[in-house]
């Protein structure tokens, strides 16, 4: 009996350690997916597909690891070009003003090349999707460009506000009185980027955005809940960062924030909540009823001391099926835009909490950077896991390095130890972005130029001296 002919592919990625995030959570120990117009179509042992299938291209991953991208649940894109721009020991308060002053010098090319820069960083690493935080877009277009052109997928759209918090806790800002005037204005600039959305394979998409920490009145957070019931996609703001915002919020509301948003119908699946480092007794079941998400950013709680895997709850609302995913935050508010690094110090900082060794496992990890984070994004029926029909985005490891040997427990070899460094082809929507380590898109050298050349620009107009460490510099 003659085989069946092969069906074409556009990808054929083999002989693979593939970790699927999928219900079941499989792991197919040699196996292998086929690609096609952007989209898995199979998936299952590696000589199946391998005698099934006749692919455009054929990836060999020599056992390595292959998993479905990561996905950033909270970044911001536009201070990437401020890294490291306070001196080391300094405060949130110290890097604010800062922030601010950067913030009215941004033109259309600090915008690209901020934006970039953010998504080549996030894709070497092994990100193949992220929820910006609020901050895009300025000059329209120039993100969406940038991202398009690194190859990656992204949720952009403006952040909205209609209170300013540093009014302080009048009277008149108290729960929903405001100038109606100042929020009539904020719901018109409510889901700027949602037109995005007619195409849907766009790579860039458009989601509902606020600031968040006590700058929205219930008005606004009610009229950006119910635009983003109608077009199905997430409402994204922060909350809970710092105690001085969570105190202005207690004040403000009379009560804790998150039982107010659920009294007032706020709280569903489709929000998703940025740090979220102070959580109190009365708002864990109000939270865990609603099933919303948390986009968890440790390392930018510990960096400014703020307290969040200390004081938070993120493992136990995690161990209560709360949805909670990862995020990277600013470049100055973070060591690098990397997920696998996230979820490490999580899964450190969890144990160091709780001493139990067992508090925050490898799998917990893969699953809070995957399927989490596309749940997040209101994206888990297209990413997050390596399914058939699902978008074709994943990441592809080796394992040659001394940091892979032996491989044991491959899973636990990658989150632990090899880490980015690990990352060698990243995948988004069928087509490979990141080969060897390198973009297959950009000119890395040009890129990085650019930037250095337009930093230099920016402090000399902010009238700042590029920071320079602690130590004596001698020219």
């Amino acid at each position: 009996m003659n085989n069946p002919r092969p069906e074409p592919a556009d990808l054929l990625v083999r002989n693979s350690y593939l970790v699927t995030v999928d219900a079941d959570r499989r792991i197919l120990t040699n196996g292998a997916v086929a690609i096609k117009d952007g989209r898995v179509i199979d998936v299952g042992r590696d000589v199946q597909l391998s005698a099934n299938y006749t692919a455009k291209r054929v990836i060999d991953a020599a056992g390595a690891v292959v998993h479905p991208g990561f996905v950033d649940t909270h970044i911001h894109l536009l201070y990437h070009l401020l890294r490291w721009s306070t001196n080391d020991g300094g405060d949130w308060n110290n890097s604010l003003p800062i922030h601010a002053e950067y913030a009215t010098l941004v033109d259309e090319e600090t915008e690209y090349l901020a934006a970039k820069l953010s998504a080549w960083e996030m894709a070497r690493n092994g990100t193949t999707c992220f929820l910006e935080a609020g901050n895009l877009p300025i000059h329209d277009g120039a993100a969406a460009e940038a991202i398009e052109e690194v190859g990656m997928r992204g949720l952009i759209g403006k952040g909205i506000k209609d209170i300013d918090p540093s009014e302080g806790d009048s009277d008149s800002h108290r729960g929903a009185q405001h100038q109606s005037s100042e929020t009539a204005r904020a719901i018109k600039g409510l889901g700027s980027d949602l037109w995005r959305n007619s195409d849907s394979d766009a790579l860039v998409r458009g989601v509902v955005n606020l600031s968040g920490m006590g700058s929205a009145s219930d008005e606004l957070e009610l009229a950006a809940k119910a635009l983003a019931d109608e077009h199905g996609v997430i409402l994204n703001q922060h909350l809970s960062y710092h105690q001085q915002d969570v105190d202005a919020d207690d004040r403000r509301l009379g009560k804790h924030a998150i039982v107010h948003f659920a009294e007032i119908g706020l709280l569903a699946e489709n929000c998703t909540f940025s740090h979220v480092n102070f959580v109190r007794d009365d708002e864990v079941e109000p939270f865990l009823n609603s099933g919303a998400s948390i986009g968890w950013c440790p390392m930018a709680s510990m960096l400014f001391g703020i307290g969040g895997t200390i004081r938070g709850k993120h493992l136990e609302l995690y161990r209560k099926d709360a949805n909670i995913s990862f995020g990277c935050d600013s470049a100055n508010w973070t060591s690098a835009f990397d997920i696998g690094e996230q979820a490490f110090m999580a899964s450190l900082t969890a144990r160091e909490k709780t001493g139990k060794t067992d508090a925050l496992l490898a799998e917990d990890m893969v699953q809070m950077a995957t399927i989490n984070g596309a749940k997040s994004c209101g994206m888990a029926d297209e990413i997050g896991s390596i399914e058939v029909g699902k978008r074709a985005d994943l990441v592809i490891r080796r394992n040659d390095l001394p940091e892979s040997v032996p491989s044991l427990d491959p899973l636990r070899s990658v989150m632990y130890s090899s880490r980015a460094k690990s990352v060698d082809t990243v995948v988004v929507n069928g087509e490979v972005i990141i080969e060897a380590g390198h973009s297959t898109k950009l000119d890395e050298i040009d890129i990085k130029v650019r930037a250095n050349e337009k930093v230099q620009d920016l402090f000399q107009k902010m009238d700042r001296p590029i920071p320079s460490g602690n130590w004596p510099h001698i020219d």
